[in-house]
C-alpha cells in the first residue's frame, strides 16, 4: 500500500484501516453527540472524549502515511513526518542499528537520515544498500 518503486517501505494494511476506521467512528460519533446532545452535559463530555480519540488517530494516520523510505535513481530517500532526507547510494558509509531505527551514515560520517526499522519492506531497502556497499555496523 502507497508504494515508490521496486525498493519501498509501505504501510501495513491492517494498522492502517484499524486506525482509519478508528478516526471515523470517533469524529461521526462526536459529532453526533454535539448535534444531538446540545443540552445534556454528559454527551457533551462524551463528545469531547471521542473528539481527543479523533485528534489522536488523525496524527497516527498522518505519522503512518509519512513514514517512509525507497531507493530511486540510484538514491536513497528516507522521510518521517516534516522531515526529508537523500543521499546517494555511493555515497553511503555505514548503517547502525539501534533501539529499532536505522541510522543511515554518509563516507564522512555525517549522519544523512534515519529509517523505521519495523516498517513493511524494509528488508529488500536492505538488500539494496548492502549490494550497493554500505556497511553495517
Amino acid at each position: 500500500m502507497f508504494r515508490h518503486g521496486e525498493f519501498s517501505t509501505e504501510i501495513d494494511r491492517k494498522p492502517f484501516v484499524f486506525t482509519l476506521l478508528a478516526f471515523s467512528v470517533s469524529l461521526t460519533a462526536a459529532l453526533l453527540l454535539f448535534i444531538f446532545g446540545a443540552g445534556d452535559g454528559l454527551a457533551i463530555f462524551a463528545g469531547i472524549l471521542l473528539s481527543v480519540v479523533a485528534i489522536a488517530a488523525a496524527a497516527v494516520l498522518f505519522a503512518m502515511v509519512t513514514d517512509l523510505a525507497y531507493i530511486a535513481d540510484e538514491k536513497l530517500y528516507m522521510r518521517y513526518l516534516f522531515r526529508r532526507s537523500e543521499v546517494a547510494l555511493g555515497e553511503i558509509g555505514r548503517i547502525t542499528l539501534k533501539e529499532d531505527v536505522y541510522s543511515v551514515f554518509d563516507k564522512r560520517g555525517k549522519l544523512a537520515g534515519t529509517i523505521n526499522a519495523k516498517l513493511t519492506g524494509i528488508d529488500r531497502i536492505l538488500f539494496k544498500l548492502d549490494k550497493s556497499g554500505a556497511s553495517f555496523v
